[in-house]
């Protein structure tokens, strides 16, 4: 059995932990799925590490604009993994600065995501942990986070993902 939460259908259940640098977007992703800082009582000056912690702890995929800051603290906090405590994380969105840049390419943005030849929706981008960058021409860019050894063990040994 996996460490990580699943609905009903097998399935894990997905939401979008919105940073103060995307916020304006707030309204372009699904209403119910979607929380930004102060939904979930960090203030706007929250650290990216507080964010970080707060993303794991609600199983929400972080979006942001400022990557390269949030890739250095997510593999920190990965890195606190001890057996069956597992720290990965539920993906990670870069978006580039500027509301009409971010408004513009999050239509239809989930239709372009692909990790190889795979299709990818937005509950895989959190099952996988995947980091997600959308370059301004509207191609993002999708990596997997390195799996948390405990995961990537149970995968490897066919026991529940």
């Amino acid at each position: 059995m996996s460490m990580r939460e699943k609905r009903k259908d097998g399935l894990l259940s997905y939401g979008f932990l919105l940073d103060r640098d995307v916020s304006k977007v707030a309204a372009l992703f699904p209403r119910k799925r979607t929380r930004t800082l102060s939904d979930v009582g960090l203030s706007e000056k929250a650290k990216d590490s507080e964010i970080v912690r707060e993303a794991w702890e609600r199983q929400l995929t972080i979006v942001t604009g400022n990557g390269d800051d949030f890739v250095r603290e997510i593999n920190a906090f990965q890195g606190r993994t001890k057996r069956a405590d597992c720290h990965e994380l539920y993906g990670v969105i870069v978006l580039p600065n500027g509301y009409e840049h971010q408004r513009r390419l999050l239509q239809g943005l989930e239709d372009k995501l692909r990790l190889g030849s795979e299709k990818l929706k937005w509950t895989d981008v959190a099952q996988k942990n995947c980091f997600v960058r959308v370059k301004k021409s509207g191609k993002p860019e999708v990596k997997r986070f390195k799996r948390c050894f405990y995961c990537q063990k149970q995968e490897l040994e066919g026991v529940g993902v």
